[in-house]
């Protein structure tokens, strides 16, 4: 049976074949990493590596020759990163800036990958084949603009193309074609001396960041830390727990702090990603997570909602024309350039008012993630600038110091957005600026943002009323409207590949009815299968749930009973933090943590000012908690 680095197309045809197919899989990943107690599993959740844990996908009941062959591409992906890859040395010379760390990061992964591809040509050809499935899902082999083609992804691919030789997969050749010219006008001498560096992680490292650098992303990089300590590591420092204690540290505990950061991100590195981005460990869950999976299964987190229909006497008539759907799935790309167009023109006089709360915002936010530490401790990090008290006087204990917590690194903030058609005119205008400006500060902060629509695909019911009025009327038939869910901007992706997606809800015929409960549930359900720590929902919306066709044929409370159901069972047994605002509607009948606001054009500072508040909170507990384990 083949597995990793064989790029032949036996394909698995019954279950007892596809089971061999894995285990040949797990044996070949195992070998090429060189790590004997690499655990894989097979999984429908998403690739992921963390450490000597490997999630790859699970193979459909028919698979095709692609999904064996991605299957193989990711599996050999995940083994050479284990095997080539210092998370120590990459951490250390990682640059600070966003998008210099994309690159870094992305090129770092090229580097391992080409290693395997150069040995061996089976494994060339499935991390081929891996690639030109990860930029087709990611929707990436027609882009026409810069502005939609992610630099990270141009670089890694031109770099792999020097590495290997090997051009780029088809469904990525648009976007090297779009940033060729300005890469290798730019770096083009640095390009041609990676293929010396190729086995030195640091040196090839080095020749990356003098690339950012000419790519005019100097100010992005930071300091170069192996400059003054890797000879003296390799020299005078001993392996294992002792290479936490860096020389040189401060009170301040920056150095300590990056040490901490690489050995902390020397197991949460995760590769052979199948969306555009490159995943990292935090998509993967934390440690406990991952020792929760079983093979083959990864752990789900337990659904309090699953019987919330059955208790709230809550029905659905059909689900048969729901739809969720891509923002960019319901217009062409030239339309949504126009509705972009028309929202910017309209925001004129809005964008500086909602600038500079969100940069209010982001300076607080900003201000919370400065490193800090707690001193004099009896465990944790050795604090060796108070090693000169030792000196002086050999009775005197070792000192150790702690990074506090800062919690919002590990976010994920949902903003749902009421579609429904009271909203038309200024209400959804500034709802779409505060959502876009307000992702864009997040982003900075290092905050994931959703951005999320609710509304109905027709009026009066559709297709769903249709189906209810042949099959005779039956009598208490629940929710009687076609769904329609919207995804302006998921978590993973960038804002500036989402931008545009926003100008959608200028279109005309858009805005419908709204169905808030169900819509709730489904924002909810989507945050809390995502692997940050902390997750806020931000529902913004003009007024009680109403659809006309559900509400003629059931109790008038029908729809707002509902929602007050779901609102209670989120905010008292889910780990979902859950905030509202109500533009001119009383949305604290409903929720605990909520606002009203009379106009429209006050929503940007309510919205800043509910998530500096929860932010801040946040802050003030780890502060306290700190503060108590010293006592202690």
């Amino acid at each position: 049976m083949a597995g990793p680095g064989d790029n032949t197309r036996t394909k698995p045809k019954t279950g007892t074949e596809t089971d061999a197919f894995k285990r040949a899989v797990s044996v070949c990943v195992r070998a090429i990493s060189g790590d004997r107690e690499m655990e894989v599993a097979f999984s429908k959740e998403k690739p992921a590596l963390a450490g000597s844990r490997a999630r790859l996908p699970d193979l459909p009941k028919k698979p095709t020759a692609t999904d064996i062959a991605v299957t193989r591409g990711l599996g050999d992906s995940m083994a050479l990163r284990r095997a080539c890859h210092d998370a120590r040395v990459h951490s250390r010379l990682a640059p600070e800036g966003r998008m210099a760390r994309a690159i870094f990061d992305a090129v770092e992964q090229a580097r391992v990958e080409a290693i395997g591809s150069r040995a061996m040509q089976g494994i060339s050809d499935n991390i081929a084949q891996m690639l030109e499935d990860k930029y087709a899902r990611a929707n990436l082999a027609d882009v026409t603009d810069q502005a939609d083609a992610p630099l990270e992804e141009a670089v890694a691919l031109l770099v792999r193309e020097k590495l290997t030789g090997r051009a780029a997969p088809r469904s990525g050749e648009k976007i090297v074609g779009l940033w060729r010219t300005f890469i290798e006008d730019k770096a083009g001498a640095d390009l041609e001396s990676l293929s010396d560096k190729l086995e030195d992680q640091t040196a090839f490292a080095r020749v990356v960041r003098d690339m950012l650098a000419s790519m005019d992303m100097a100010e992005e990089l930071g300091e170069d830390q192996l400059d003054e300590e890797t000879d003296d590591d390799a020299e005078d420092q001993p392996q294992g727990e002792d290479q936490q204690q860096e020389s040189g540290e401060t009170d301040s505990g920056s150095d300590d702090s990056e040490s901490d950061d690489a050995e902390a991100s020397a197991e949460e590195q995760e590769a052979g990603e199948t969306e555009a981005v490159d995943a990292t460990a935090d998509e993967m869950s934390d440690d406990e997570d991952v020792d929760a999976e079983t093979p083959g299964e990864a752990r789900r987190p337990n659904d309090p909602f699953a019987n919330l229909s059955r208790d709230v006497d809550y029905k659905i008539f059909t689900q048969a024309f729901d739809e969720t759907i891509g923002a960019e799935e319901l217009c062409d790309e030239e339309e949504l350039d126009r509705l972009r167009a028309f929202l910017d023109k309209q925001l004129a006089s809005l964008q500086g008012v909602v600038g500079r709360l969100a940069n209010r915002l982001q300076r607080r936010l900003m201000a919370q993630q400065n490193r800090s530490w707690d001193f004099d401790l009896e465990e944790g990090v050795l604090d060796t600038a108070r090693l000169t008290r030792v000196v002086i006087d050999p009775m005197q204990p070792l000192s150790f110091k702690q990074e506090r917590d800062t919690q919002f690194r590990d976010t994920v903030v949902t903003l749902l957005l009421d579609n429904s058609g009271s909203m038309r005119g200024r209400p959804i205008t500034v709802a779409a600026t505060c959502a876009d400006i307000l992702a864009r500060t997040l982003e900075r902060c290092g905050v994931a943002v959703e951005i999320l629509g609710f509304t109905t695909r027709a009026w009066k019911g559709g297709q769903s009323r249709e189906k209810w009025l042949k099959d005779g009327k039956p009598p208490n038939p629940g929710r009687l409207n076609d769904l329609r869910h919207i995804i302006y901007k998921s978590a993973d992706a960038p804002w500036r590949r989402a931008r545009r997606n926003l100008g959608l809800m200028m279109r005309e015929g858009l805005l419908k009815e709204n169905i808030d409960g169900e819509a709730l549930l489904w924002a909810h359900s989507r945050l809390i299968g995502r692997p940050e720590q902390r997750r806020i929902l931000m529902m913004i919306s003009d007024g009680a749930p109403v659809d006309d066709s559900t509400l003629s044929v059931n109790p008038g409370n029908y729809l707002e009973r509902h929602l007050r159901a779901v609102i209670d069972l989120i905010e008292t047994r889910s780990p979902v933090e859950l905030i509202a605002i109500g533009i001119g509607h009383d949305v604290t009948r409903y929720y605990r943590r909520a606002v009203t606001i009379v106009d429209a054009e006050e929503l940007a500072g309510a919205m800043t000012e509910q998530l500096a508040a929860l932010f801040g909170e946040e802050d003030r507990r780890t502060q306290r908690q700190s503060a108590l384990r010293r006592a202690s």
